[in-house]
């Protein structure tokens, strides 16, 4: 068995990696808001049938991430059905397609040990728990490391520029998936290749073009169909969260510390404790050399662009723990591992396994988990709803997946709706007034009252199915559920 680990470790690598990635990922609901936002909008591209434009339901836009993310989960509920584990999917592959890149990279940085950065990122928790959530960020994690494994090999490997090739498409991708955060690495490509003069091998006219199809393509498309979206993406995704406060993101001056380091310490967590169980026997660090700066630059260089822009997410720097666990991967290199330390490795992770399966007990939140309220709810339904709305209340999105219906958010009085993310989809009174199509309205019971006297206004009776009970607590989140007269065949 040994002999066979030794002379096949990137498929033994691999093997672990998707049993760890695959497992559990259909065990829990869809926990709003996250989850349920980005698997609506990728089974709205199915229900559509559009895969150009992005849509939250048929009459809102929502082109807050470019849509590679989403087409990877609309292209796996197409494949394997409307189900959690195939939502979820995309994250898992994400997360192998990182361990390969892992293994690639371990052999140019870490050449005596090249499967030790590959295994510490199936054993990292932040990175098994992030693909096992619908997010943008594994995937740009995935897409940017091979970006950057694509130069590490031109640079540190053969010298073949066809790499620089395959790295401008990988960027293209990373564009694809969250925009301008995708290019950070990019940057430091730049800067790296200017320090030692080699600017201008990265000007290669089929990379370029590679990037402008893949990067670009749909961008202008999009921008040609829809007037004004040109302005949302510049001024309201890039400048807005580069420069303002105004998506609420940790703009603190504190805020890398609360968000970032929290992450990178979870990312690297099994290295670290590694590095510091170890350090007596690991060798002292060599004087840093070409392939340690460039390390170094990659970790480092996108952590400041993140820290200095005001809009923080922990996952933001969900890719920067790749070149973290690859600087502590070298420090390890030559540490001399034994028996004790194979058997610490394998409890770390079956526990890191286990945590993941644990996860429906540990988020067991009604509220939230879109799985959990649809059960809960459907037994009072007349039949299957079209619409679900939601009134002056936070909607549940996830719930189009179980019910195969669009998700709305109305609220009493009209506001401004922009092109893209709007807060609400239209008023009530907009609303009722549009065409029957077998709606189900849901609010707090604390507006129910002045849901009823809206409607009346409009002169319809809405029929009360019942109510949805969080939990028996003081101030416990009740949610009121009626439907429209002629809209539902209702029992006598």
């Amino acid at each position: 068995m040994r002999e066979f680990i030794r002379n096949h470790t990137l498929l033994c690598l691999m093997l672990l990696a998707g049993i760890w990635a695959l497992s559990f990922q259909g065990s829990r609901g869809l926990m709003e808001p996250d989850e349920g936002r980005y698997t609506n909008v990728a089974l709205q591209i199915l229900q559509h049938d559009d895969w150009v434009s992005l849509y939250r339901n048929q009459d809102s836009l929502h082109f807050t991430k470019p849509p590679l993310t989403y087409w990877m989960v609309a292209a796996s509920v197409s494949l394997f059905g409307h189900n959690e584990w195939a939502v979820r999917l995309p994250m898992a592959l994400a997360l192998l397609l990182l361990v390969y890149l892992g293994y690639r990279l371990g052999r140019i940085f870490v050449p005596s040990r090249p499967w030790l950065p590959a295994l510490f990122i199936p054993a990292s928790p932040l990175l098994l728990l992030a693909a096992s959530w619908v997010n943008t960020d594994t995937v740009l994690a995935a897409m940017t490391t091979l970006a950057m494994t694509c130069y590490a090999q031109y640079r540190f490997g053969n010298g073949n520029r066809r790499w620089l090739d395959a790295m401008w498409c990988a960027f293209a991708l990373a564009f694809m998936t969250k925009g301008p955060p995708g290019l950070l690495p990019l940057l430091v490509v730049v800067v790296f290749a200017l320090w030692h003069r080699d600017g201008r091998a990265l000007l290669r006219p089929l990379g370029l073009l590679g990037f402008a199809v893949i990067g670009l393509t749909w961008y202008a498309v999009v921008i040609q169909r829809h007037p004004g979206l040109l302005d949302y993406f510049l001024g309201h995704e890039v400048v807005a969260r580069i420069a303002t406060d105004t998506h609420n993101r940790n703009s603190e001056w504190y805020g890398p510390f609360t968000q970032f380091l929290p992450t990178l310490l979870l990312g690297t967590l099994p290295a670290l404790i590694a590095l510091a169980v170890f350090r007596k026997q690991a060798p002292a660090p060599a004087m840093p050399n070409e392939q340690t700066r460039f390390l170094w630059l990659w970790l480092a260089l996108p952590l400041v662009v993140f820290s200095l822009a005001q809009s923080r997410l922990p996952l933001y720097v969900l890719g920067l723990t790749i070149p973290a666990l690859l600087l502590l991967s070298r420090r390890l290199e030559y540490t001399p591992f034994g028996r004790g330390a194979a058997i610490a490795m394998a409890l770390w992770l079956a526990a890191v396994l286990a945590i993941k399966g644990l996860l429906p007990v540990a988020l067991d939140d009604h509220d939230k988990d879109s799985r959990a309220f649809a059960e809960e709810i459907r037994p009072m339904l007349p039949g299957k709803p079209e619409q679900i709305i939601f009134v002056e209340d936070m909607s549940r999105n996830g719930l189009n997946l179980y019910f195969d219906a669009d998700i709305k958010k109305v609220s009493f009085t009209p506001r401004p709706k922009p092109i893209s993310d709007s807060s609400y989809d239209a008023s009530l009174a907009e609303e009722l007034a549009q065409a029957p199509d077998r709606r189900l309205f849901i609010m707090k019971r604390e507006i129910e009252t002045r849901f009823v006297d809206e409607t009346a206004k409009a002169g319809i009776t809405p029929i009360k199915l019942g109510e949805w009970i969080e939990d028996k607590k003081p101030g416990a989140r009740d949610r009121m559920l009626y439907v429209l007269p002629g809209e539902f065949t209702l029992p006598e």
